[in-house]
């Protein structure tokens, strides 16, 4: 029927069915599409609509009209893409990105570079915009965002098994990076435009051309203005006198001419001559400016005037070396630095008509940063040495340290060194192109002053005096915080000429009780003097101090570090001081505990053998009581090392405690001492009462509790990685295991103990059947019961008062009967002690022999089918997890 090409033919082949019922059919049989045909229609692209069309004659030229129910196949003007937001700016040279890199399998990676690559890591993007990954090397990211960055190395080889995440510093530049050329920011925000100058005084040394007016002002015997333009013959016209020549003279000559003539030609008229509009001159701003060309300026405007027109200097042109040339000559150089340092304006001189302002490339330029009052980057023409360089950049602050300069500077290998300049090497040092130079600053230690810190209401920095004491830096005992320990204050000095760290404690209260005794020791220049208290951890504060004490510890000069731990408020280690015994120990360790045994504590000393030069360990027992109380032969002198071990009572505890609540005489909280049973508490409380329905009672204990918490973290664990393991198309079975991990994770445990009451009771004397009383034991004794609750897939999960001779599957009907999604095969009935009964095997339609006995109380729970969820390992165990931690929490909280 057609005449189609190959290429075509596969095409009409595909839709010759569609184009069949559209184009053939008349208005009688016409057929309509399916939807299946209108949605290949639409997805065919536009080069094959076109074709499609020339093939039933629809081409552009013809004018045959397709039959109505042939869907037009008009080609729709493409969508514009919308722009890609990056949302990010591009990658600069000098950023700094932090780029996190995960892998599913750490151990597996093999190489040792990209392990260490795992986790966060900080990179600089350096001056050609690359960054250096471990293994695989650099890496271009200049103009990327940080999304792309993160594409870009997930496409390298060696890191297709990576993830990347990265995120840009928004790092302020500092120090040499910081630095920016000195001056140029004179020409920000320069006009885009320049009109002449109309309001300024003319000076009399100004040279008169074409196109400049004179007002010449008449006034005597005659009164009037004109306003006279030079003409391009360079002369004006003066009424009622002729032409005078002035292009080329001076404005101050000029003036006298005219005056001369008037005077001499009109007797009685006085005259009075100014400038009128100026003449507009022409100039050109060439090399190193933003904007460079030919420019119209008013004819009093100078070199600085006409680089404002042109937009100011480029950062590569000179601000030393700006030229004025005059007919190819040289006939001026600007130094713009005498201008912004100088306000010398000397060098800035006025324009004539063709005149050419060159600015050429910058020159020497070397860097400043530190402590001067202007770090910059400065050009340099006559300064040469580092002392000149200073005075460019302001000078010294206050905070320099004078005596040194550091210079960075390439050698001739292409590397960086790194210079020292003294002080009186400034004048004689002389400086290279590239130069970097940083004056650093003084130390910032004080040295006349004392420092009180910790736990004070105020920290204070006051000055040293000679002859000070801890007293007069603490001189009210309300200078220290609630709490705060008196008895023991540390003291950090730094002595000598290597400024080693020495520790000193110091007794305060003993100071504040007698001024004059040793405790209120002496102070030097620069001691810390830390205050402790008596509830915090006081290690992390003291170990700075004792890391110094440490880092200073040499064969001869072992580290002056003791160490305290068991029953003391403040365990951990402390500085060891000349003479220091063990009472001082116990007492920098913030006293002891009420659960200290002060009659003996262990002493463990390590000792040098004096043959094998080894060190042994050795155990001594002291009396902690004695030398507490300053027996000298108790109270050792410590040596370095020194392990002091306070022991607890035998047998300590604090008053331990259980609850009993409900249905008992005399309900309450009730001390029980160590080894105490149950029936003992119960005992004490004056017995159960009448209603008490021992079957219901409640046993709860926390360490259960705890447990339970463990255990079911770890179960939900599990169960979330069956959740993400189930496949999705699995929709249904996926939505109820998520909704029941949800309840797992929703539920509290309660630590319920399964007790029988009456049991216990029955056999008080019997210790095997009675339980150990804990700390914080709760029990729960409810009124009697008549209700049975029926819970879980039911029509109505509710409750239902107890009726003798009812079975299990009555009260389910009571309720509605179960759900499509109940389990029948392992309904199970939670008494209401807490046990759970069920049957062996499937009776939910049997007789009813074999039944469980339902009795008042009981909870009924029908469970969810976990078959129904991808038959799961785990579930069946959570559906019951789940309601038997529900029955618990119902019960203790009716109280």
């Amino acid at each position: 029927m057609f005449d189609l090409s190959s290429t075509t033919r596969r095409l009409t082949a595909i839709f010759l069915a569609v184009l069949s019922a559209a184009f053939f059919a008349g208005p009688v049989g016409a057929q309509e599409l399916t939807p299946q045909q209108l949605e290949r229609l639409r997805n065919l692209t536009p080069d094959q609509k076109s074709q499609l069309l020339e093939i039933i004659g629809e081409s552009p030229g013809n004018t045959r009209s397709a039959p109505p129910d042939m869907p037009q196949l008009v080609e729709e003007p493409p969508e514009e893409e919308a722009p890609i937001d990056l949302g990010e700016r591009g990658i600069e040279p000098g950023m700094t990105l932090i780029i996190e890199v995960a892998h599913e399998e750490p151990e597996e990676v093999r190489h040792a570079g990209l392990r260490d690559a795992i986790g966060s890591r900080v990179y600089r993007v350096d001056a050609n915009g690359m960054i250096n990954f471990p293994r695989v090397g650099s890496i271009p990211v200049a103009g990327l965002s940080a999304d792309e960055v993160s594409l870009r190395l997930h496409a390298e080889a060696d890191l297709v098994d990576f993830e990347f995440e990265t995120s840009v510093l928004s790092l302020a530049a500092s120090g040499a990076d910081a630095l920016k050329p000195f001056g140029y920011d004179l020409f920000d925000g320069a006009p885009t435009t320049f009109a002449p100058a109309t309001d300024v005084p003319v000076p009399v040394d100004y040279v008169l051309g074409v196109g400049d007016t004179i007002v010449v002002r008449r006034y005597g015997n005659e009164n009037d203005v004109s306003e006279l333009a030079v003409g391009r013959d360079g002369r004006i016209v003066l009424p009622n006198s002729g032409p005078i020549a002035v292009a080329g003279l001076p404005f101050s000559e000029v003036r006298e001419q005219i005056k001369a003539r008037v005077e001499n030609e009109s007797i009685g008229v006085n005259v009075l001559i100014t400038m009128g509009e100026l003449r507009s001159i022409r100039v050109f701003v060439l090399g190193d400016v933003n904007r460079p060309g030919s420019y119209t300026v008013s004819s009093l405007s100078t070199m600085t005037n006409a680089m404002f027109v042109s937009g100011g200097l480029r950062e590569s042109g000179s601000m030393r070396d700006v030229q004025l040339k005059r007919q190819n000559r040289v006939v001026g150089r600007l130094d713009l630095y005498e201008l912004l340092l100088k306000g010398n304006t000397r060098q800035d001189r006025p324009l004539k008509p063709g005149d050419v302002i060159f600015v050429p490339p910058v020159g020497t330029r070397v860097s400043i940063h530190g402590n001067v009052l202007r770090p910059a980057i400065y050009e340099l023409t006559r300064e040469k040495t580092l002392s000149s360089l200073v005075a460019l950049a302001g000078g010294f602050l206050p905070s320099a340290y004078e005596s040194q300069a550091q210079i960075q500077r390439f050698n001739d290998r292409g590397l960086l060194d790194i210079l020292s300049v003294g002080a009186g090497e400034f004048s004689g040092f002389a400086l290279a192109s590239g130069d970097v130079v940083h004056i650093p600053s003084s130390l910032s230690d004080v040295d006349n002053s004392v420092r009180l810190l910790g736990h004070v209401r105020r920290t204070l920095e006051q000055q040293w005096r000679p002859g000070m004491r801890l007293r007069d830096l603490i001189f009210d005992p309300q200078a220290l915080r609630e709490r705060a320990d008196p008895e023991y204050i540390l003291i950090h000095r730094r002595t000598g000429k290597n400024r080693l760290s020495v520790l000193q404690s110091a007794n305060l209260q003993l100071a504040f009780e007698r001024e004059s005794s040793p405790a209120n020791v002496a102070l030097a220049p620069g001691d810390e003097v830390i205050v402790f208290s008596l509830d915090d951890d006081r290690s992390e504060r003291i170990k700075p101090y004792l890391d110094l004490v440490r880092s200073q510890a040499s064969l001869d000069m072992p580290s002056a570090v003791a160490k305290i731990l068991g029953q003391v408020r403040a365990p951990g280690d402390y500085p060891l001081e000349p003479g220091m015994t063990l009472r001082d120990l116990v007492r920098a360790a913030g006293g002891l505990r009420e659960s200290a045994y002060i009659e003996s504590a262990e002493l463990t000393r390590q000792t040098r053998n004096a043959e094998s030069d080894d060190l042994n360990s050795r155990h001594m027992t002291v009396a902690l009581g004695a030398a507490l109380a300053g027996d000298p032969v108790s109270n050792v002198e410590l040596r370095p090392f020194d392990f002091v071990t306070v022991r607890e009572i035998p047998q300590w505890r604090e008053h331990e405690t259980i609850e009993l609540r409900g249905e008992v005489r005399f309900p309450g909280v009730y001390a029980v001492r160590r080894g105490e049973f149950l029936s003992s508490v119960i005992e004490r409380a004056g017995g159960l009462t009448t209603l008490a329905f021992t079957e219901g009672s409640i046993f709860l204990r926390e360490e259960l509790r705890e447990r339970e918490r463990e255990q079911l973290e770890r179960l939900a664990e599990r169960v979330r990685r069956e959740v993400n393991a189930m496949p999705v198309d699995q929709r249904e079975s996926r939505d109820s295991a998520e909704s029941l991990l949800e309840q797992l994770e929703e539920s509290d445990p309660v630590g319920r103990l399964v007790i029988d009451l009456d049991s216990l009771l029955a056999s008080a004397m019997d210790v095997r059947a009675d339980i150990l009383v804990k700390d914080g034991d709760r029990l729960i004794i409810p009124p009697r019961s008549q209700e049975v609750t029926v819970i879980g897939e039911v029509q109505y999960a509710t409750s239902h008062i107890f009726s003798p001779g009812l079975e299990r599957r009555d009260y389910i009907l009571k309720s509605g009967g179960a759900t499509a999604n109940a389990d029948r095969r392992r309904i199970y009935v939670v008494r209401a002690n807490g046990n759970v009964v069920a049957d062996s095997g499937s009776r939910w339609f049997r007789a009813s022999e074999g039944q469980t006995e339902i009795r008042p109380g009981d909870t009924i729970v029908v469970p969810l089918d976990a078959d129904r969820i991808s038959n799961l390992s785990l579930w069946s165990s959570v559906t019951q997890i789940v309601y038997n931690i529900g029955v618990a929490a119902a019960a203790v909280g009716t109280f």
